[in-house]
């Protein structure tokens, strides 16, 4: 429940800020939940790490953060203005971004073989974010703020909820620093070659995926799509099937090639929305979402399996933390930029004929991203962690 309950507001979120008047906020709006990647979840990480039990500090988080939540979407539907939106919508993101990790870290020490079974677990998250995205658009909430508050309901139940799983307890000692104490020991993983590969080609990758929530809807909408949130839930079900299989491919197959065929199927994600785009057709467009999923699972997902691996115990929150911080915070701030120029210098200057450039930079941005991992990915044949 913890993963599925965005799936009610954030694939509508373009469309219920453009419906209540707040279209030219929308990138702002995606801009925040990554700065907000950037300042909280490595600080959060390090004191699970060092001092409290991760269930009990993602229960808080999501209590906390739902009230602002509820406030954010509120505010939209009071005409409070865009500036208490974005206050508000901004304190719940520095609340609620460490959850990710730390729904990660709760999931990734209560399996017995992470390798095995955390598709099994994770699958569930997808499964609440399909379930999501189909009852705002049976509720006809695809353009209204209510999406947002029924989300904030739904966490209330799902933090509390999280005080009821197995203690996860802190793994590290003390911090020994204020370094320590901060989170950036986690840092030191990049001393290892293929890790410092990996999360470089996990910033290229996070680049133009900012598009997704941000400009998917909004061309389905201009395409004459009107349950918007249910024709994106479509991306959930190759990821269905990915996190079912994934315990199956992890065990056949090296690190590389499992992660080189995700960022190839990323790059034809993104040919096929600019296909969509060039024959005026549908079809297209659905294929390249659904494809969305399988690249997800099988390039993040199984990369959060690969990187648990490969870090010692006392770090592993942190780590996971660390691939928030580089990915969604990072490379999420400089995605919307990315994606918002590309926007305005292709789809607003040229009209419906500017998306099918627009999707086919986004494919060659992450043609760079499979490039860099191809050629600078070493691993080993010996070591399936690998």
């Amino acid at each position: 429940m913890v993963a599925g309950v965005p799936g009610f507001w954030f694939p509508a979120l373009s469309n219920i800020l453009i419906s209540g008047g707040l279209g030219e906020l929308k990138e702002t709006a995606f801009m925040i939940p990554s700065i907000a990647g950037i300042l909280s979840p490595l600080v959060f990480a390090a004191q699970v790490d060092q001092r409290f039990e991760a269930q009990k500090v993602l229960g808080w988080i999501m209590l906390s953060g739902s009230v602002f939540l509820f406030l954010a979407f509120h505010s939209i539907e009071a005409g409070w203005g865009g500036s208490a939106f974005l206050a508000l919508f901004a304190i719940n993101a520095l609340i609620s971004v460490p959850a990710w990790s730390l729904l990660n870290t709760v999931a990734l020490a209560s399996l017995e073989d992470p390798g095995k079974s955390f598709g099994l677990f994770r699958v569930w998250g997808t499964v609440g974010w399909m379930i999501a995205g189909i009852a705002v658009s049976l509720l006809a909430l695809d353009f209204s703020p209510m999406a947002g508050k029924l989300a904030a309901g739904f966490r209330v139940i799902a933090g509390l909820a999280c005080f009821f799983l197995k203690p996860v307890k802190p793994k590290g000692g003390p911090p020994k620093s204020l370094s320590d104490a901060l989170g950036f020991g986690a840092f030191r993983i990049f001393k290892d070659r293929d890790q410092r590969v990996y999360f470089l080609t996990a910033f290229l990758f996070y680049i133009p995926l900012a598009s997704f929530y941000l400009h998917t809807p909004v061309h389905f909408k201009e395409m004459g799509v009107v349950r918007v949130s249910a024709m994106m839930s479509t991306g959930q079900i190759l990821e269905i099937v990915a996190m079912l299989a994934m315990g199956t491919v992890i065990a056949r197959f090296r690190v590389k090639q499992i992660l080189f065929t995700a960022l190839f199927l990323g790059v034809l994600r993104y040919g096929l929305c600019a296909m969509g785009a060039h024959f005026d057709h549908l079809s297209w467009l659905i294929f390249g979402v659904m494809l969305h999923g399988i690249t997800w699972t099988f390039f993040v997902e199984a990369g959060r399996v690969f990187v648990d691996r490969r870090v010692e115990r006392g770090i592993r929150t942190q780590a996971q933390a660390l691939m928030g911080f580089v990915t969604s915070g990072v490379a999420g701030v400089l995605g919307v930029f990315t994606v918002k120029f590309l926007h305005q210098h292709f789809v607003l200057a040229e009209g419906a004929a500017g998306w099918g450039t627009y999707w086919g930079v986004l494919s060659g941005l992450c043609l760079l991203s499979l490039l860099l991992f191809g050629l600078g990915y070493r691993g080993t044949a010996s070591n399936p962690a690998r």
